[in-house]
């Protein structure tokens, strides 16, 4: 993941990890599967999702303007990140 010295504030090679799983709440997981058929299961509380209204987007890819110069930003600064000329960008940098 990048953070291999805990010079950098994080080693991931000598890290402790911790799972920690509990069972869906029930309320979810009957609002979910209930008494569906099973090409009906849902997928349940797995992520968070929002949006917005704009009249700015990408042509080619029809993403929200400010979500694709995000993503360029970043493939940038990825970049430069594995090549050396910002050495000390870290794989989290944000846009």
């Amino acid at each position: 993941m990048g953070y291999t010295d805990w010079s950098l504030g994080f080693d991931g090679n000598t890290c402790e990890v911790i799972q920690v799983i509990e069972a869906q709440d029930a309320n979810i997981a009957a609002a979910v599967h209930g008494d569906k058929a099973e090409e009906d299961f849902g997928a349940g509380d797995q992520g968070i999702m929002f949006g917005y209204a704009t009249n700015e987007w990408d042509q080619k890819t029809l993403h929200p303007l400010s979500h694709q110069l995000a993503c360029e930003i970043n493939e940038e600064l990825a970049k430069a990140r594995h090549s050396g000329d910002i050495p000390w960008l870290r794989p989290d940098c944000k846009s």
